[in-house]
């Protein structure tokens, strides 16, 4: 199971931890020592911000050789490490972000996420919830939870852990779409349609969230509106393979209807327009070919 996409809004707390380690608690100047810390830990998250992945890696374990218990190195190459696939050396980094401080949520929360890159589903779930038990107001564990009880196909519980991280942290684009589809999950359309609108405002370029809308108002029978938000999707994502196998089927249908009313020519044009979008699609070639005479 893949890390969630929420794995990449973390820089905030990354940014507000760096405040509270260098400016917090230390009295009197900063020793020789201490000063290369914070310089290499600034230089670090200056490179992390700007995507230079190996830059960062460097600083920071530079960074540990000066000072082997800097919790906020330690929280910070778990996270780097983990976005350079290397999980192994992301867990060993985290887990010893835990033994200096044993409430460490953010290292907490990224030892879940491994447990889940494993598949270790039950351990990953242990996690979050402890996160919890420790900050009852941390959106990101009851995202995850949520999407644990979604993945386990038990909607009813994912929709009560995903509004306890909508509450936590209504700003969220993600957890407004996976709460979406745990109410879409539940029939509950209207709930559903909100929460994807709702993602969609925070996020416009949020494809996913267009594409279930399309499917709402496509199963309502307005196929007009469904096509609309496909098209919608496609524009922001011109190679979105969902939004293309939507518009492709909404278009061969249109064109199936056409022809059972006797519009050849009307049903031609939509498979024209479903090869426009998807030129390999086999229904649309293949009827082409019968009814083009």
């Amino acid at each position: 199971m893949n890390c969630p996409a929420r794995c990449s809004g973390f820089m905030v707390l990354a940014v507000v931890t760096l405040a509270l380690v260098l400016f917090n608690g230390l009295p009197g100047r900063p020793t020789a020592a201490a000063a290369d810390v914070n310089t290499l830990i600034f230089q670090g998250s200056d490179f992390h911000y700007r995507g230079a992945i190996e830059e960062a890696i460097q600083r920071f374990e530079k960074a540990l050789q000066l000072d082997q218990d800097n919790e906020f190195a330690h929280n910070q190459l778990g996270l780097l490490y983990a976005k350079k696939d290397n999980y192994q050396s992301a867990a060993l980094r985290s887990s010893a972000a835990l033994q200096i401080e044993r409430e460490n949520t953010f290292a907490m929360l990224w030892l879940g996420i491994l447990s889940l890159q494993n598949g270790e589903i039950n351990r990953a779930f242990n996690w979050f919830s402890d996160i919890i038990k420790i900050d009852p107001a941390n959106a990101d564990a009851y995202y995850f939870i949520g999407t644990l009880y979604n993945f386990r196909h038990h909607p009813a519980r994912a929709v009560e852990y995903l509004k306890k991280a909508r509450d936590a942290d209504s700003g969220e684009s993600e957890t407004h779409y996976r709460l979406g589809k745990a109410f879409h999950d539940l029939d509950m359309v209207a709930n559903a349609l909100l929460e994807y609108k709702k993602a969609i405002v925070i996020k416009p370029t949020h494809t996913r969230a267009m594409n279930e809308i399309g499917w709402i108002f496509f199963n309502r029978g307005e196929r007009r509106a469904a096509v609309n938000w496909w098209q919608k999707a496609l524009s922001v994502s011109p190679r979105n393979t969902d939004a293309i196998f939507n518009l492709a089927k909404a278009y061969n249908d249109a064109a199936l209807a056409a022809l059972k009313t006797g519009r050849r020519l009307k049903a031609l044009n939509w498979w024209q327009k479903t090869l426009g979008i998807h030129p390999s699609n086999k229904a649309a070639k293949y009827y082409l070919k019968k009814y083009s005479f």
